[in-house]
């Protein structure tokens, strides 16, 4: 039982990941057709399942580039400072907790307001807004995961195999290339899970308060949009489909990065 609910999250995330692509992006005409919640009050031209669905594939694919290039930057953090060693890693690992304590939508707030200031200053040199909102996410993502796996690595060096091989004069970056690195790819896979909702979120955030221009709209944007639907007698049926794709594309990620998290005892073994 607890092996099939293992895969519920991922079945939920990749189910609607491929609805998504499939309604928002391969067939709209599909989702024109035969939606159910009706045409957006707000967008008459365009369906409730268009404009959700093509915002969910948007928002997800934005998420997980972010989330991966997040995740990768601070696995490099965390590696490269655990192989230093000494006044070193605590100078790059307190940076690390000292950008870890910065509100990551506030930083991304700043990092998209500089982007399209930028941007707008030089048109020849045009940042894209999908580029300009992955790159301010992966740039606001890092830190998280850089103290995970320092974490991580700290308590796999407790390990007897690692006091072993330390004993026989193997140097820092020798046990981590050759004794530790095996044992992060569940870890990094659940922390890339648990940045996904984050990141989701952050750039949902930030589109809704009407700062990022993400085009083809985002789900953020499209919620930051759909409230003037609440105007409306029925409204409700445009906003509530939208915050519950949200919502559970926040569940799924939860439940999958725990599913595929494991114990340093567990991995070691």
């Amino acid at each position: 039982m607890k092996g099939a609910r293992r895969w519920v999250g991922p079945l939920v995330l990749l189910l609607l990941f491929g609805t998504s692509v499939w309604l928002g992006a391969l067939s709209p005409q599909v989702a024109a057709a035969h939606c159910p919640l009706g045409r957006d009050l707000v967008h008459p031209d365009r369906t409730v399942c268009e404009l959700a669905f093509g915002g969910l594939w948007v928002s997800l694919g934005m998420g997980a580039v972010a989330a991966a290039l997040a995740t990768a930057l601070g696995i490099c953090v965390a590696l490269f400072a655990r192989a230093l060693g000494g006044t070193l890693e605590r100078v790059t690992l307190g940076a690390t907790d000292a950008f870890f304590s910065l509100p990551d939508v506030l930083v991304l707030m700043v990092l998209q307001f500089a982007g399209q200031s930028w941007s707008d200053q030089h048109p020849g040199a045009h940042l894209g807004s999908v580029p300009l909102m992955i790159g301010s996410l992966a740039l606001v993502g890092w830190a998280a995961p850089a103290r995970m796996v320092r974490d991580r690595l700290a308590t796999l060096e407790q390990q007897d195999f690692v006091l072993a091989a330390r004993a026989l004069g193997g140097g820092r970056a020798h046990i981590l290339r050759r004794h530790l690195v095996r044992f992060l790819p569940d870890y990094v896979l659940a922390l890339f899970l648990a940045r996904l909702p984050a990141a989701i979120l952050a750039e949902s955030t930030v589109s809704f308060f009407g700062i990022a221009r993400v085009e083809p709209m985002s789900l953020g944007r499209y919620l930051g949009t759909s409230y003037a639907n609440l105007l409306y007698p029925s409204g409700t049926r445009v906003v509530l489909p939208a915050w519950g794709l949200l919502v559970l594309v926040v569940l799924a990620s939860a439940w999958t990065a725990r599913a595929f998290e494991r114990t340093p005892a567990r991995q070691a073994r």
